[in-house]
Protein backbone atom coordinates (compact mmCIF):
# COMPACT_ATOMS: atom_id res chain seq x y z
CA UNK A 1 0.00 0.00 0.00
CA UNK A 2 1.40 3.37 -0.86
CA UNK A 3 1.60 6.03 1.58
CA UNK A 4 1.65 9.90 1.74
CA UNK A 5 2.07 13.27 3.68
CA UNK A 6 -1.80 14.12 4.19
CA UNK A 7 -0.96 16.44 6.55
CA UNK A 8 1.65 18.47 8.82
CA UNK A 9 1.23 20.25 11.97
CA UNK A 10 4.08 22.73 12.86
CA UNK A 11 4.42 24.15 16.15
CA UNK A 12 5.99 27.83 16.07
CA UNK A 13 7.02 28.93 19.20
CA UNK A 14 9.25 32.89 18.47
CA UNK A 15 11.80 32.00 21.46
CA UNK A 16 12.84 28.67 19.99
CA UNK A 17 14.49 28.10 17.04
CA UNK A 18 13.23 24.34 16.81
CA UNK A 19 10.70 23.09 19.55
CA UNK A 20 11.26 19.75 19.79
CA UNK A 21 13.14 19.38 23.24
CA UNK A 22 11.18 22.58 24.75
CA UNK A 23 7.15 21.51 23.77
CA UNK A 24 5.44 17.93 23.16
CA UNK A 25 2.83 17.62 20.74
CA UNK A 26 0.93 14.77 21.90
CA UNK A 27 -2.37 12.87 20.27
CA UNK A 28 -5.42 12.55 22.66
CA UNK A 29 -6.63 9.40 22.98
CA UNK A 30 -9.85 9.30 20.48
CA UNK A 31 -7.26 11.04 17.91
CA UNK A 32 -4.80 7.87 18.74
CA UNK A 33 -8.12 5.39 17.84
CA UNK A 34 -9.52 7.23 14.85
CA UNK A 35 -5.79 7.07 13.33
CA UNK A 36 -5.25 3.84 14.01
CA UNK A 37 -8.82 3.15 12.62
CA UNK A 38 -8.26 5.50 9.24
CA UNK A 39 -4.99 3.08 8.57
CA UNK A 40 -3.09 6.36 8.95
CA UNK A 41 0.69 6.44 10.56
CA UNK A 42 1.84 9.61 12.64
CA UNK A 43 5.41 10.67 12.38
CA UNK A 44 7.03 13.35 14.76
CA UNK A 45 9.01 16.08 13.08
CA UNK A 46 11.45 18.60 14.89
CA UNK A 47 9.06 20.61 14.69
CA UNK A 48 5.46 18.90 15.89
CA UNK A 49 3.72 15.85 13.78
CA UNK A 50 3.42 14.78 9.93
CA UNK A 51 0.48 12.41 9.18
CA UNK A 52 0.46 10.04 6.89
CA UNK A 53 -2.37 8.23 4.82
CA UNK A 54 -2.97 5.45 2.17
CA UNK A 55 -3.23 6.98 -1.43
CA UNK A 56 -5.68 5.57 -3.96
CA UNK A 57 -3.65 5.34 -7.12
CA UNK A 58 -6.49 3.87 -8.96
CA UNK A 59 -8.60 7.46 -8.24
CA UNK A 60 -5.24 9.11 -7.51
CA UNK A 61 -6.68 10.49 -4.45
CA UNK A 62 -7.08 9.72 -0.24
CA UNK A 63 -10.10 8.67 1.38
CA UNK A 64 -12.61 11.38 1.67
CA UNK A 65 -12.38 12.74 5.48
CA UNK A 66 -16.49 13.05 7.16
CA UNK A 67 -17.62 15.20 9.94
CA UNK A 68 -15.99 12.78 12.58
CA UNK A 69 -12.68 13.25 11.41
CA UNK A 70 -10.95 15.44 13.45
CA UNK A 71 -7.74 15.22 14.99
CA UNK A 72 -6.93 16.58 18.04
CA UNK A 73 -3.38 17.73 19.68
CA UNK A 74 -2.37 18.93 23.07
CA UNK A 75 0.97 21.33 23.41
CA UNK A 76 2.66 20.84 26.57
CA UNK A 77 5.56 22.16 27.68
CA UNK A 78 9.15 20.52 29.15
CA UNK A 79 9.92 22.99 32.10
CA UNK A 80 7.85 26.00 33.62
CA UNK A 81 9.91 28.08 32.06
CA UNK A 82 8.22 27.39 28.33
CA UNK A 83 5.27 29.28 29.97
CA UNK A 84 7.44 31.74 32.19
CA UNK A 85 8.11 33.12 28.33
CA UNK A 86 4.95 32.71 26.07
CA UNK A 87 2.05 35.16 25.80
CA UNK A 88 -0.81 34.45 27.52
CA UNK A 89 -2.18 37.85 27.98
CA UNK A 90 -5.56 36.96 26.75
CA UNK A 91 -6.05 33.87 27.78
CA UNK A 92 -8.13 34.19 31.27
CA UNK A 93 -6.63 32.11 34.11
CA UNK A 94 -8.05 28.35 33.84
CA UNK A 95 -8.43 28.20 29.96
CA UNK A 96 -5.55 27.59 27.28
CA UNK A 97 -5.26 28.09 23.52
CA UNK A 98 -6.85 26.44 21.30
CA UNK A 99 -5.46 26.13 17.47
CA UNK A 100 -7.83 24.96 14.99
CA UNK A 101 -8.60 25.33 11.01
CA UNK A 102 -12.28 24.99 11.52
CA UNK A 103 -13.82 27.57 9.84
CA UNK A 104 -11.29 28.86 7.88
CA UNK A 105 -10.74 28.92 4.08
CA UNK A 106 -9.17 25.32 3.00
CA UNK A 107 -5.90 24.15 3.62
CA UNK A 108 -5.32 27.89 5.22
CA UNK A 109 -1.53 27.31 6.83
CA UNK A 110 -1.84 29.09 9.89
CA UNK A 111 -4.56 28.15 12.41
CA UNK A 112 -7.05 30.27 14.14
CA UNK A 113 -6.66 30.93 17.95
CA UNK A 114 -9.32 30.98 20.54
CA UNK A 115 -9.70 29.56 24.05
CA UNK A 116 -10.40 27.13 25.61
CA UNK A 117 -11.05 25.55 28.80
CA UNK A 118 -7.89 24.14 30.28
CA UNK A 119 -7.84 20.85 30.54
CA UNK A 120 -4.73 17.53 29.44
CA UNK A 121 -1.58 17.07 31.98
CA UNK A 122 1.64 15.37 30.40
CA UNK A 123 5.02 14.98 32.07
CA UNK A 124 4.29 16.67 34.83
CA UNK A 125 2.91 20.12 33.38
CA UNK A 126 -0.61 20.89 32.87
CA UNK A 127 -1.18 21.76 28.46
CA UNK A 128 -0.53 25.19 27.17
CA UNK A 129 -2.45 24.46 23.78
CA UNK A 130 -4.83 22.07 21.70
CA UNK A 131 -4.70 21.62 18.63
CA UNK A 132 -7.66 20.46 16.36
CA UNK A 133 -7.33 19.53 12.69
CA UNK A 134 -11.10 19.28 11.31
CA UNK A 135 -10.89 16.39 8.38
CA UNK A 136 -13.84 17.37 6.38
CA UNK A 137 -12.44 20.86 5.89
CA UNK A 138 -9.03 19.85 4.09
CA UNK A 139 -9.74 20.16 0.46
CA UNK A 140 -8.22 16.80 -0.89
CA UNK A 141 -9.41 16.88 -4.12
CA UNK A 142 -6.56 19.10 -5.35
CA UNK A 143 -3.62 17.75 -2.89
CA UNK A 144 -0.74 17.83 -5.20
CA UNK A 145 1.52 18.68 -1.49
CA UNK A 146 0.59 17.88 2.03
CA UNK A 147 -0.89 20.70 3.55
CA UNK A 148 1.23 22.27 6.65
CA UNK A 149 -0.77 23.58 8.97
CA UNK A 150 1.24 26.44 11.69
CA UNK A 151 0.27 26.64 15.34
CA UNK A 152 1.91 30.14 16.44
CA UNK A 153 2.62 31.61 19.84
CA UNK A 154 3.37 34.74 20.70
CA UNK A 155 6.48 35.22 23.29
CA UNK A 156 6.05 37.60 26.57
CA UNK A 157 7.98 40.86 25.49
CA UNK A 158 9.35 43.52 27.71
CA UNK A 159 11.15 46.96 27.24
CA UNK A 160 14.95 46.78 27.66
CA UNK A 161 16.76 48.67 30.16
CA UNK A 162 20.99 49.10 29.68
CA UNK A 163 22.76 50.54 33.17
CA UNK A 164 25.87 52.34 32.75
CA UNK A 165 27.92 52.70 36.03
CA UNK A 166 31.09 55.17 35.17
CA UNK A 167 33.89 56.79 37.48
CA UNK A 168 33.97 59.87 34.74
CA UNK A 169 31.60 62.82 35.70
CA UNK A 170 30.06 62.97 32.03
CA UNK A 171 30.50 60.22 30.24
CA UNK A 172 29.33 60.75 26.41
CA UNK A 173 28.14 57.53 25.51
CA UNK A 174 25.14 56.24 23.31
CA UNK A 175 24.20 52.85 21.69
CA UNK A 176 23.09 51.99 18.23
CA UNK A 177 22.46 48.74 16.60
CA UNK A 178 22.88 47.37 13.30
CA UNK A 179 19.76 48.40 10.82
CA UNK A 180 18.08 50.11 13.25
CA UNK A 181 16.53 46.64 14.67
CA UNK A 182 16.43 48.17 17.53
CA UNK A 183 15.83 51.20 19.42
CA UNK A 184 16.84 53.60 22.33
CA UNK A 185 16.06 56.92 24.46
CA UNK A 186 18.63 58.00 27.02
CA UNK A 187 16.29 58.46 30.12
CA UNK A 188 16.83 61.69 32.07
CA UNK A 189 18.86 60.61 35.88
CA UNK A 190 18.36 63.78 38.39
CA UNK A 191 17.96 63.87 42.13
CA UNK A 192 13.74 63.43 41.77
CA UNK A 193 13.89 59.83 40.11
CA UNK A 194 12.20 56.86 41.41
CA UNK A 195 13.65 54.59 39.24
CA UNK A 196 14.85 51.98 42.51
CA UNK A 197 17.27 50.35 40.66
CA UNK A 198 19.21 53.86 40.27
CA UNK A 199 18.52 54.94 43.91
CA UNK A 200 20.53 51.79 44.77
CA UNK A 201 23.34 52.26 42.32
CA UNK A 202 23.59 55.77 43.87
CA UNK A 203 23.69 54.76 47.07
CA UNK A 204 26.54 51.67 46.99
CA UNK A 205 28.50 53.90 44.78
CA UNK A 206 27.93 57.27 45.74
CA UNK A 207 31.20 58.49 43.58
CA UNK A 208 29.76 57.53 40.05
CA UNK A 209 27.73 58.53 37.67
CA UNK A 210 24.72 56.52 36.54
CA UNK A 211 23.47 56.35 32.34
CA UNK A 212 20.36 54.79 31.39
CA UNK A 213 19.17 53.92 27.98
CA UNK A 214 15.46 52.04 27.55
CA UNK A 215 14.58 50.18 24.29
CA UNK A 216 11.89 52.29 22.47
CA UNK A 217 9.80 49.42 21.60
CA UNK A 218 8.89 46.15 23.44
CA UNK A 219 11.61 43.33 22.53
CA UNK A 220 9.99 39.99 22.37
CA UNK A 221 12.02 37.16 24.62
CA UNK A 222 14.23 34.94 22.04
CA UNK A 223 16.69 32.54 22.65
CA UNK A 224 18.59 33.78 19.62
CA UNK A 225 20.54 37.23 20.69
CA UNK A 226 20.68 40.54 19.02
CA UNK A 227 23.71 40.89 18.03
CA UNK A 228 25.39 44.28 16.43
CA UNK A 229 24.33 46.44 19.67
CA UNK A 230 27.47 48.40 20.17
CA UNK A 231 28.01 51.17 23.31
CA UNK A 232 29.74 54.16 21.99
CA UNK A 233 31.87 56.56 23.78
CA UNK A 234 33.05 59.56 22.51
CA UNK A 235 32.03 58.37 19.01
CA UNK A 236 34.45 55.34 19.29
CA UNK A 237 32.78 51.70 19.67
CA UNK A 238 33.42 50.74 23.46
CA UNK A 239 31.91 47.69 23.46
CA UNK A 240 30.53 45.91 20.41
CA UNK A 241 28.09 43.19 21.19
CA UNK A 242 26.14 44.49 24.36
CA UNK A 243 24.89 41.26 26.19
CA UNK A 244 21.45 41.15 25.59
CA UNK A 245 19.29 40.79 28.85
CA UNK A 246 18.33 37.53 29.64
CA UNK A 247 14.30 36.72 30.52
CA UNK A 248 15.12 36.11 34.50
CA UNK A 249 16.49 39.65 34.23
CA UNK A 250 13.44 41.34 33.48
CA UNK A 251 14.80 43.18 30.30
CA UNK A 252 17.24 44.74 32.95
CA UNK A 253 21.42 44.71 32.34
CA UNK A 254 23.80 46.82 34.22
CA UNK A 255 27.25 47.39 32.95
CA UNK A 256 30.37 49.30 34.56
CA UNK A 257 32.45 51.04 32.22
CA UNK A 258 35.44 53.32 32.77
Amino acid sequence: MEYREIFEIEVIHPYFSVISTDLVLVADIETGKRLINLGYVLKKTVNGVKVLAPFLPESNAFRDLGEEDDFTFFVYPTSEHTKEITDFSEVAKGSMISFSNKGQQQNNSELGASTVLQEGFFGGYPALASIVIKGAEIDLSSLDQSVKFKAIFGAKSIKWKYYFVSNVEDPDIAIESRDDQISFNEIVVDENTTDQIINSIQLNFPNTQVKVFESKDLVPYSRKPIKNIKLLQNGDVLINHLPNPRAEQQGIQIIKIK
